[in-house]
């Protein structure tokens, strides 16, 4: 979620956090003081070097500075980078116990980290917290040093530390929910983090400042957006991977994929084992992605294309088809890679029910439109009253290529229309695209329906813009939106729809 969806549903106490941590000497006293201000400064909030600075936690406290590190990993691993108050607590705490896990797999820690680096970076951390209970600046930073030279990541660092009984806290022990909230405190007061309230108590990472977090963090991409990365490569790639590791380079594909997740190699890492003319071979398969600059720029464009394939974050978190809405043309056009990444669909048949939820949540969510119960399992995918007399029906059709129109679905619309109780003012067929001869086979249907039933095509792209436009071209503060907008027959392109809001929504 963008900054300008969030602020409207933070209260004064979380701005206000929100506002000092990027202006200093500011005194405001509204909320709505406070929204204005942050959208007018958001430059200044979103300045890299800004955020990179307040991600630096070398001074912070120690168990402050961890947690901060597990809130911003358990963010980064969920959809849109948003968690409930009680989510992410228990995501904290599953991150926690999983490293504990980890570190006690002998095996596992063989294989993720090299013998001499675990050596001495063991030895070297033991000797860092032998002088008491605390690390100082100093000392971590050295560490830090240490562990870029060895090539160890956070994650090795936690293991090692959980090796010598001093992760989360001494003893393995677990940080408390109240350590957890000084450190949702401490991330709100940096500005990295903000808190709003929907029903219930949300923290996000905002769009705005998603990616230098994720880069800084060394949290490249989410587990699910990292397996659609991997499957794209083909064997021989996952095995250049995997061999200068000393890795088995054995089984299936999804093996070697599971095996490369399973010991955490970053994406960045992982594509760095490829040639410069394979990097450019993946890049030319990515649609829009760009393909020249140096070998760190062509892995760095691999990662944001698949990072911006999952970015789109819940409109609503309160109402789960949100999730739907906001991946509409994506349903609408069949978009496989980008709905199974946002783990919107398991399989492909889930496409066209969830289109049609979707467009359930439009009528029922943005136009504030009941929707009417209909029986059995033969009939339109939705149902409106227009009036005393008169119903609106509509049926999704998603497809891959512009919508042609069959004889099949002419015959089946034809049914729903001369079986439906009441007359059928409109028939609303969604779709992504569609062919002039489906316009054609529109006007045709009219005729046949015998009713002088308006048949109408609209793209779901078109749909949406309603959906989002449509209050604008009303003056009054709780405008009612008039189903007059969709009724004629043929295509409904923006223009149109834009002509007869101007008249139909006052």
């Amino acid at each position: 979620m963008k900054m300008e969806e969030v602020l409207p549903k933070m209260s004064k106490l979380y701005l206000s956090r929100i506002v000092d941590s990027f202006l200093k000497d500011v005194r405001l006293k509204s909320e709505e003081e406070m929204r204005e201000v942050i959208l007018k400064n958001i430059d200044e909030f979103q300045n890299s070097d800004r955020v990179k600075l307040n991600l630096d936690f070398l001074e912070a406290d120690r168990d402050i500075a961890l947690v901060n590190e597990m809130i911003l990993m358990s963010l980064m691993e969920n959809e849109g980078y948003t968690l409930s108050e009680n989510e992410l607590f228990a995501c904290v705490e599953d991150l926690e116990k999983q490293i504990l896990k980890e570190s006690e797999d002998e095996e596992f820690i063989k294989t993720s980290i090299p013998e001499e680096a675990l050596r001495i970076y063991t030895a070297v951390l033991v000797a860092a917290w032998k002088k008491d209970d605390s690390l100082n600046a100093h000392e971590i930073n050295m560490l830090n040093v240490l562990k870029t030279e060895l090539g160890l990541s956070n994650r090795d660092h936690y293991l090692i530390e959980s090796k010598v009984g001093r992760f989360p806290q001494k003893g393995n022990k677990l940080h408390s929910l109240r350590q957890v909230e000084k450190s949702l405190k401490d991330l709100q007061s940096r500005g990295i983090i903000l808190r709003f309230k929907d029903n219930e108590a949300y923290y996000i990472i905002p769009h705005e400042i998603a990616r230098v977090v994720r880069y800084e963090l060394g949290s490249e991409l989410r587990k699910e957006t990292y397996l659609s990365l991997l499957t794209d490569l083909n064997v021989a790639q996952l095995k250049s991977i995997l061999s200068p590791l000393g890795l088995s380079m054995s089984g299936t594909k999804n093996s070697l994929i599971d095996r490369i997740i399973k010991h955490n190699i970053l994406p960045t890492s992982a594509l760095n084992f490829l040639s410069n003319t394979e990097l450019k071979e993946v890049l030319r398969n990515l649609d829009g992605a760009k393909i020249s600059g140096t070998k760190e720029e062509k892995i760095k464009n691999i990662i944001d294309y698949y990072e911006n394939l999952a970015s789109i974050s819940d409109s609503d978190p309160t109402d789960s088809r949100s999730r739907l809405y906001d991946f509409y043309e994506e349903l609408a056009s069949r978009n496989y890679k980008s709905l199974r990444i946002n783990k919107i669909i398991d399989k492909d048949l889930d496409v066209e029910h969830k289109f049609e939820e979707a467009t359930q949540y439009i009528f029922e969510k943005k136009f504030g439109i009941d929707l009417v119960d209909m029986k059995g399992s033969k009939h339109a995918d939705g149902k409106l009253q227009y009036n005393q007399k008169e119903v609106i029906l509509w049926d999704n059709k998603s497809v891959e290529n512009p919508y042609n129109f069959p004889d099949s679905h002419f015959d089946q619309f034809l049914g729903y229309i001369r079986t439906e109780p009441m007359r059928v003012t409109l028939f609303l067929i969604i779709t992504s695209d569609y062919t002039n001869e489906s316009i054609s086979k529109a006007q045709k249907l009219k005729a046949f329906s015998e009713e002088d039933t308006d048949i109408a095509l609209i793209s779901a792209e078109d749909l949406k813009y309603i959906a989002e436009s449509w209050k604008e071209f009303s003056g009054q503060k709780e405008p009612e939106f008039n189903l007059q907008v969709f009724n004629l027959t043929g295509e409904l392109t923006r223009n149109i729809l834009t002509n007869r809001m101007e008249w139909a929504i006052q």
